[in-house]
């Protein structure tokens, strides 16, 4: 009887993840943002509470996001900055969202944009990584930006 060893299961370092998201992220390409999650992961839109858990609910969320806005020319997703914690366990992603709201963006708020609105909404993802998978991202942007995009809002002034 021969015992074959099992071949280890080679995973990206962090360097190679954050290449390959902000590859894929920038393109909505979600087939290959989706390799870089762990299935038990999660992803949290904290200006809405919503947390989306496992792999199927947040290649939902991704789904929604892409037909909600739509990008040409100059628009799209446009990191600003990119860096990890020495140990490689931690990334923060901060980007730019300049897009179109389109017919199906999923608000329930009755503070809808309407289809066709241009919006720029500065983003931030704060995000756990393990064995060179996503495991949970905090998302982090304004939520008045996009439901009143015209309109300034201040706290201190």
């Amino acid at each position: 009887m021969t015992i074959e060893k099992a071949t280890p299961i080679q995973t990206m370092n962090t360097n190679e993840l954050i290449k390959a998201f902000t590859a894929a992220f920038t393109s909505d390409n979600i087939e290959n943002w989706k390799k870089l999650l762990a299935p038990e992961g999660e992803w949290k839109v904290m200006a809405t509470g919503e947390v989306f858990h496992g792999l199927d609910k947040m290649v939902e969320l991704a789904n929604r996001s892409v037909a909600a806005r739509k990008h040409s020319g100059e628009l799209g997703i446009k990191p600003t900055n990119v860096f990890q914690n020495e140990e490689g366990t931690k990334l923060c992603w901060e980007y730019v969202h300049t897009g179109i709201v389109t017919e199906n963006w999923p608000s329930t708020s009755s503070h809808k944009p309407t289809p066709g609105t241009k919006f720029t909404l500065p983003i931030m993802l704060i995000c756990e990584i393990k064995d060179g998978k996503l495991t949970e991202v905090r998302e982090y942007f304004d939520l008045l930006t996009l439901l009143e995009p015209d309109t300034p809002h201040h706290l201190y002034s």
